[in-house]
């Protein structure tokens, strides 16, 4: 009986979401996160069958795209270039009467040459759907916001299908950057669903719960595809290896070579041609990290120094937290330590609710993974984005180590918690909830209308 509520519970729980969510993207115009133009131009090139970048002489990375989708990011820039500013019913009109013109033009888009184009597959199909069903660029914008939240949520629903989460993963999926980055055709959304998927995999298949070649595959494919999207994940690559190792599977060990010399090819090819002229380097990327390695205390006081920048420090947790918009959009001050409060004790209540001695080698190893993926954040922005005068890293932002806290989360949360610490955990996710959702919808409202 109780299995059967649940199973119902969830077949009404996802499509709520997903309208909710949909809902709540739906206040937030077009082209509102970091970089979103860019990621929105490489899937149109994916779409159109372009699936690697070009590199012109003396230009960064780019490809072809419509010409009037450059002209659709030129009029929705204008709320993003200005936090006063609002677009007019006149231009609202003229952004939804934007066709698809047929001429392209050459866009840089070098900041999207790491991540693989396998990753864009949802962006993708909504712009060819949008394409094919002879729609406007706004409608076909939406519709490609739709494929994609509806890809992430389904990513989510499946991981949750596997393992119960711990409800400090759950904290983290609900905060109000977390959220924001999803709902928006970014890639965060589909990448943290993503990881989720693989650690609840990982632990599936851990703990005995299953065993078949496609859940090894599919896990081996998942960190592959994180791998090759973002490079600070390549720790997750441990997963298939640690498996093979615990259950002297041979399976586990070939699909962990597979994922490990797919993502390093795919690095390899991605650090020679990609060309990004957006911050001025006396050294390629590959030459700055071949240092870096061969120095690595160099890294390290560069990072201890970051670190202990009380303004850099600040702006890692509040922008952890959610500074939304381009980072121009800040939730009410009070929010923030009170959101910090509630991840806490969502930690503490997943963390007493563990099996003392369970898989304890796997979570010291996840342990281990999260540290590596948020070191490599700041190394990714040092070789890629920080100048060379600079006396702290630039260009980290407190989202990029989401993912690294989520996999922490999985190493400290329960996988079969005791029925008596279930509630105090729920209550703390109540309202962290509650208080997420609150300070998402005042700060869109209050920057966006």
């Amino acid at each position: 009986m109780r299995r059967a509520f649940s199973a119902r519970w969830g077949l009404w729980l996802w499509p709520l979401a997903f309208f909710a969510a949909f809902a709540v993207a739906s206040l937030i115009p077009p082209m509102q996160s970091p970089d979103e133009h860019s990621h929105v131009a490489r899937a149109y090139m994916i779409s159109r069958g372009q699936w690697l970048l070009d590199s012109p002489p003396g230009m960064s990375s780019g490809g072809l795209v419509d010409i009037n989708l450059w002209a659709f990011f030129d009029i929705n820039d204008i709320v993003a270039a200005d936090p006063k500013a609002r677009l007019s019913p006149q231009r609202q009109a003229q952004v939804a009467s934007v066709r698809w013109g047929g001429r392209e033009i050459f866009f840089q888009a070098p900041g999207t040459g790491y991540y693989s184009p396998l990753i864009y597959a949802p962006h993708a199909l909504g712009l060819w759907l949008g394409r094919t069903l002879n729609l406007g660029i706004a409608h076909s914008y939406q519709l490609m916001r739709a494929i994609c939240l509806l890809s992430s949520l389904g990513l989510l629903a499946w991981a949750f299908r596997l393992v119960r989460p711990p409800v400090v993963v759950l904290a983290l999926l609900l905060l109000p950057m977390t959220v924001f980055q999803t709902i928006l055709p970014t890639v965060d959304g589909i990448t943290t669903c993503l990881a989720v998927l693989a650690l609840s995999l990982f632990f599936r298949l851990l703990l005995g719960k299953e065993d078949s070649v496609a859940s090894s595959l599919l896990l081996a494919a998942s960190v592959a595809l994180l791998a090759s999207s973002k490079v600070n994940l390549f720790p997750l690559i441990g997963l298939p290896f640690y498996l093979a190792w615990a259950r002297s599977s041979r399976r586990d060990a070939i699909a962990g070579v597979a994922a490990l010399l797919a993502s390093l090819a795919w690095t390899a090819y991605a650090l020679a041609n990609t060309v990004d002229t957006r911050v001025a380097h006396a050294h390629s990327t590959g030459e700055l990290l071949l240092r870096y390695l061969a120095h690595p205390m160099g890294f390290v006081r560069i990072v201890w120094k970051s670190l202990m920048d009380p303004t850099v420090f600040d702006l890692y947790s509040r922008s952890f937290i959610g500074i939304l918009g381009w980072l121009d959009a800040p939730l009410p001050p009070w929010c923030y330590q009170f959101l910090w409060i509630g991840l806490g004790l969502c930690a503490a209540a997943s963390l007493l609710a563990v099996r003392p001695g369970e898989a304890l080698l796997a979570r010291i190893g996840l342990i281990v993974a999260g540290l590596a993926c948020s070191g490599l954040v700041f190394l990714a922005m040092l070789v890629t984005w920080t100048r060379d005068s600079a006396e702290v890293i630039e260009g980290v932002q407190g989202r990029y180590f989401l993912i690294p806290a989520i996999t922490l989360a999985y190493a400290l949360g329960a996988t079969r918690a005791p029925r008596g610490w279930r509630w105090p955990g729920r209550l703390a996710l109540c309202a962290t909830a509650g208080l997420s959702f609150y300070a998402l919808i005042v700060t869109v409202l209050a920057r966006y209308h």
